[in-house]
């Protein structure tokens, strides 16, 4: 995709507490962008308010709370940033829950490079537009 090459490096936020999924996030990204990665909702925030990220992946089931818990306290902190929850779940109730939260996107697992870079180019064109 040639129009990447003129697109400048985002901060990403992934706060997911498989390492293996955080690893997946620093493969697929780590070479075009700036990743930062956490495991707990505690860590994220912090990450989150140092950094001011472009974007943050959330997982939902996070040891010590909720993702979607996150994702409200993001949005209500800067609504721009674009907040996307990488879950496990499927359920409606989740699915629901996040676009309370103004959440952007809803990656369900299992995903790989084409879902990111999906994600990727959408926020590129919300911010276009």
């Amino acid at each position: 995709m040639a129009e990447q090459n003129f697109r400048s490096p985002l901060q990403i936020l992934v706060v997911e507490d498989s390492d293996f999924l955080r690893q997946i996030f620093s493969t697929t990204l780590g070479r075009e962008h700036m990743i930062e990665s956490a495991s707990t909702v505690k860590e994220g925030w912090d990450l989150y308010l140092r950094n001011d990220p472009h974007i943050v992946f959330i997982d939902i089931l996070l040891p010590d709370g909720n993702g979607h818990d996150l994702a409200h306290k993001i949005k209500e902190h800067n609504p721009k940033t674009y907040v996307v929850m990488a879950t496990a779940s499927d359920y409606a109730d989740d699915k629901q829950e996040a676009i309370f939260n103004r959440a952007d996107g809803y990656l369900t697992k299992p995903y790989g490079k084409q879902k990111i870079d999906e994600i990727i180019d959408r926020f590129w064109t919300t911010r276009a537009a």
